[in-house]
């Protein structure tokens, strides 16, 4: 559990309805990092473990790749929200759960109050270090976006080589970053970069040049919501005026471009 919180006051917040977004993205950062240990201690290298690259290789097919990395990224966010359940019970016990969001595309999960109000909405992305910048896209339109109670939780993960004790060479994904950060900052500086580049955000969609008619705009595909390139470069120029969250966002991007590799046995 992070360092300085008070988990409990801010929990005692959020189950009255009076917690800012602030609070918000501190209460889910408070339970991350012990859920991140849990997944890369034991989770990851126990149950989504396979033998090394020669003996077992990955899909090379590019709609195969893609099929993996959003089966691996699911099963990582599945196992990071049920260990944050788990914390929040220890701590809440039925005044607030973790829950998944089964009948919608936006957000991922919800923490609930004791009669299942809505507290907080979660929008968590598990991102593969080597995949391109299309498999990590936040598109959500700011309209959808609960300002006080939306966040979104990036997780950077990249494969990790290890043997185990039988020296039988293996791997299995490692989360190595991970943030949390208000839906809406993120959407504002999306939105911001649209506007930067010329075009133009609506109700309806998101709307940029068109690269085929000169001075027409056309629906974006989702390059403006690729998470590594959400901020406008001409802002990255002056990082104190962003917010705080924002700032917290670029050291995440900065440290998944970066990646590690590590790999001791196990």
């Amino acid at each position: 559990m992070a360092k300085n919180v008070d988990a409990t006051a801010l929990g005692k917040k959020i189950v009255a309805g009076k917690a800012t977004i602030d609070d918000v993205a501190g209460f889910v950062s408070v339970y991350l990092p012990d859920a991140v240990n849990h997944v890369n201690t034991l989770f990851s290298p126990r149950q989504l473990i396979k033998r090394d690259r020669q003996a077992e290789p990955l899909p090379t097919d590019k709609r195969q790749l893609s099929s993996y990395r959003t089966r691996l990224g699911t099963m990582l966010e599945y196992a990071l929200s049920t260990y944050i359940d788990g914390a929040i019970q220890k701590d809440f016990g039925s005044e607030l759960r973790l829950t998944f969001a089964v009948a919608h595309e936006y957000p991922d999960f919800y923490v609930r109050n004791a009669v299942l109000g809505t507290r907080i909405r979660i929008e968590m992305k598990a991102v593969d270090r080597d995949s391109d910048e299309q498999a990590a896209r936040f598109e959500v339109l700011s309209g959808l976006i609960e300002g006080e109670k939306d966040v979104v939780v990036l997780v950077g993960w990249e494969w990790r080589t290890a043997k185990l004790e039988n020296k039988t060479s293996c791997e299995y994904p490692e989360i190595f970053a991970f943030v949390v950060v208000p839906a809406a900052d993120l959407a504002n500086e999306r939105d911001n970069s649209v506007t930067l580049r010329g075009g133009r955000v609506e109700n309806n969609g998101i709307f940029v040049p068109s690269k085929k008619k000169r001075g027409e705009l056309t629906l974006d595909k989702g390059n403006a919501g690729k998470i590594l390139r959400i901020v406008h470069k001409s802002r990255l120029a002056e990082p104190f005026k962003l917010s705080e969250h924002i700032q917290k966002y670029l050291q995440f991007v900065a440290t998944f471009r970066k990646g590690r590799k590590r790999g001791p046995d196990l």
